[in-house]
């Protein structure tokens, strides 16, 4: 028998630590590797049995819902009106659900075997081993099994971070304990925390249990983003012969861009429309009819619409930008 699920995706972050890009494209649409964040997310849920898939919004919602109508999922939008953290993200977009749920953060690739993880009969939370669990929602555990979870702590007595990968196997549980914390006014760093709402749960006696991943990449930096772009590209890569250009893969390079005189590669992105002229570009994300011309560009991630000519920078460009290097 075939086990639907819920899928629910907080994509209503501001992604502030991405500025200037996200002032004027949602964090989830930023490219990398050929496609924006959500289309790498929604594509590897293609093969899934989807019951509903939820999306809960927030600032430039608009351009969020005009892409997910790409896809066939029976697709619900809520907006998140006030940004009051994670556990409350998922409060909003729990409403009205019942069931199994997989929730996944919008800005975070995770290669892993989604069949196999929602088919589970588990709760099962993704973690990864990492260098500073004080960042992170951590858990605490005898073999797989949860013994304890806290939210990004001051001395952390474990190093397996909660990766933004969750399967619920009663999603109305989830929502009930998180709006106690809500009444109670229960908040860490000043948010409503899902860890803190799953440590409740755990504490009246509901299981959870780990699901180990090895490549996980949360896209919310400037330098993650770029390092999420390498990973994704040795994975799937694009381009055809160019005259008098010089390509060095792994590269995704779209059909529609205009390439000429150049070297480019390797781990470098080319969106629809752009140019590229008499320019060196190396380990980069440039973006819708973005231009580069005689210019050397490494390690930058360049807007839409945006031009650079003449020089070598690091950069990070938002849409609709001239920069111009002596």
């Amino acid at each position: 028998m075939i086990k639907h699920v819920n899928i629910i995706i907080p994509v209503a972050g501001e992604g502030t630590r991405l500025r200037p890009l996200t002032h004027t494209t949602p964090k989830s649409l930023l490219y990398v590797a050929g496609k924006p964040i959500l289309g790498h997310i929604l594509d590897s849920f293609l093969k899934l049995p989807v019951k509903k898939l939820v999306i809960v919004l927030g600032a430039q919602a608009k351009a969020i819902i005009e892409f997910c109508r790409r896809y066939p999922f029976r697709t619900e939008y809520v907006y998140q009106k006030k940004r009051l953290g994670l556990g409350h993200a998922i409060y909003t977009g729990a409403r009205g659900l019942t069931g199994r749920t997989m929730v996944l953060l919008g800005d975070t690739i995770i290669d892993c075997n989604y069949r196999r993880f929602t088919s589970s009969a588990e709760n099962l939370l993704a973690v990864k081993a990492v260098d500073d669990p004080q960042r992170f929602g951590v858990v605490e555990t005898r073999g797989r099994k949860v013994t304890g979870l806290v939210e990004k702590p001051s001395h952390p007595k474990s190093n397996l971070a909660i990766t933004g990968l969750y399967l619920f196997q009663n999603i109305e549980k989830v929502r009930r304990a998180i709006a106690l914390l809500m009444k109670k006014g229960r908040k860490t760093r000043g948010e409503y925390q899902l860890t803190d709402g799953l440590k409740y749960l755990h504490e009246q006696g509901e299981d959870f249990r780990t699901f180990k991943i090895d490549k996980w990449y949360d896209c919310g930096t400037a330098a993650a983003l770029i390092q999420t772009n390498r990973f994704l590209l040795k994975k799937m890569h694009h381009s055809k012969p160019r005259k008098r250009t010089i390509i060095i893969p792994p590269v995704f390079i779209d059909d529609s861009a205009r390439i000429e005189n150049a070297l480019i590669g390797p781990y470098v992105s080319i969106a629809e429309h752009a140019v590229v002229k008499n320019a060196l570009v190396h380990d980069s994300i440039i973006n819708r009819e973005a231009a580069i011309e005689n210019a050397l560009v490494a390690e930058s991630i360049v807007g839409n619409g945006s031009r650079v000519t003449g020089g070598f920078k690091k950069l990070n460009v938002s849409d609709s930008s001239l920069v111009e290097i002596p």
